[in-house]
């Protein structure tokens, strides 16, 4: 196997470059919309700049199976990468639920504001506050992401999920579909083990470094598989779904590696 390409300085700056001005260009509409309140323009304009920032990082998208049409949905994913939400973003709209603190990164907490996420709180007293915002975007019939591993992973094992994390469909009745994100290839190669966390967020990289690498390859190969719909009364309790979409997303995500090619 031919060996990975170091990332190349470069295309490092031209696709910061690039990305600023695509943001930047996104932004403006964007927070028009915001103070406007329209919510399904800027849903729509929210998919558009997933699925661009998609390609100016050069991200290779194999799609098997298809986001349910039930609505409102519950998406459940595993997730080793900030990465995981540009590729999901950029095949449906979508609001995702970082936690709180996100919101006060220099930025990046009003990307994500525009973008319209939902910040979430572990402390149970300001739980209630998400909780509303949650069944605000529930009630427009929308489309709801949670990361239930509540960190990112190494690409290759799944972490135990928080069946905390699964309240929402307990609460709301919620269609289920889990979905398996696996980085397969860097460079059109096969992505060894040694280089995985060059695409997962693990560890104490900070973010900027790391994200300032991963623009230096030319490509990233990722597949997103889409699984049937699970429903909560089928099962004993918000546990038991929990416990199978972990199994099911981690067997899965087991099945493309081996079969990476």
């Amino acid at each position: 196997m031919k060996e990975i390409q170091s990332p190349y300085l470069l295309r490092t700056i031209l696709r910061a470059t690039v990305l600023t001005f695509w943001t930047i260009f996104w932004a403006i509409p964007v927070f028009l919309m915001w103070l406007l309140r329209s919510q399904s323009i800027r849903r729509w304009l929210v998919h558009i700049h997933f699925k661009g920032v998609c390609s100016i990082l050069g991200l290779k998208i194999k799609v098997e199976g298809e986001v349910s049409k039930s609505r409102p949905l519950l998406l459940v994913a595993n997730h080793a990468s900030y990465v995981d939400v540009f590729v999901i973003g950029s095949k449906t709209p979508v609001s995702f639920t970082p936690k709180r603190e996100v919101r006060s990164w220099p930025a990046i907490g009003f990307l994500c504001v525009l973008a319209d996420c939902v910040f979430v709180e572990r402390k149970p007293s300001q739980m209630q506050e998400a909780r509303e915002e949650m069944q605000e975007r529930l009630d427009m019939g929308k489309v709801l992401c949670i990361f239930p591993e509540g960190t990112t992973n190494d690409g290759k094992h799944v972490k135990s999920f928080k069946s905390g994390f699964f309240s929402l469909a307990e609460e709301h009745h919620l269609p289920v579909q889990p979905v398996t994100i696996t980085y397969t290839h860097l460079n059109d190669q096969l992505l060894p083990d040694d280089k995985r966390d060059h695409v997962a967020w693990v560890g104490e990289a900070t973010f900027f470094g790391h994200f300032l690498r991963l623009l230096g390859y030319q490509s990233i190969g990722v597949t997103i598989h889409y699984h049937a719909p699970k429903l909560l009364e089928d099962f004993e309790d918000r546990k038991a779904l929990s416990g199978a979409c972990q199994i099911i997303i981690q067997e899965q995500q087991a099945r493309a590696l081996a079969n990476a090619r």
